[in-house]
């Protein structure tokens, strides 16, 4: 059937860049809100949509000082997916019902230091895997990893060139699943 899962949790990236010396520039890990549609194919498979957003701090990291906050980083997700459950796991009398998720989508991260903005909106192939519990025949907690994978492309900022090659970005995540 058709449900709703409003979902709260953590977003974890890699570093947009890493130079000599273990410095580095990005994302500090950050809450992450949003929340999941799905429409069912199938009896065990369902297309999935996910709207999330996160707000952190944009670090520069430097030897021997640390994690130096210099400004504000944040990140917008739309991804699409087919998920698959095992919904006979349940039917064996365990408590929970694994799933996994394949899609694609964007994400958009807008980053700010100074009052100077740039901006990035990158194809992500995504990946998920989590297990929901069910509390009524309706209701579930959802528990979720899924990694967004792609590139992160910011253009020319001035004389420095920001832009990567490979980009995890993984976020986890619990909510509650509402079926209709």
């Amino acid at each position: 059937s058709f449900s709703v899962q409003p979902f709260a949790g953590y977003l974890m990236s890699q570093s947009f860049v890493e130079g000599p010396l273990n410095t580095r520039i990005g994302s500090v890990n950050a809450p992450l809100y949003g929340v999941q549609a799905s429409l069912p194919l199938a009896p065990s498979a369902s297309l999935v949509g996910t709207i999330g957003y996160s707000d952190g701090d944009l670090e520069v990291g430097l030897p021997i000082v640390g994690g130096l906050s210099v400004g504000n980083s944040n990140a917008w997700i739309f991804d699409a997916s087919a998920e698959l459950r095992l919904d006979s796991w349940q039917d064996q009398g365990r408590r929970f019902v694994p799933f996994a998720q394949l899609g694609g989508g964007a994400i958009r991260r807008e980053v700010t230091v100074a009052g100077m903005s740039a901006n990035s909106t990158d194809f992500i192939v995504s990946g998920g895997v989590g297990a929901d519990v069910p509390l009524t025949s309706n209701m579930a907690i959802r528990l979720m990893a899924k990694d967004y994978y792609g590139k992160v492309d910011f253009g020319d900022l001035g004389s420095f060139e920001a832009k990567t090659n490979d980009f995890h970005t993984l976020g986890l995540s619990a909510g509650l699943r509402i079926a209709f």
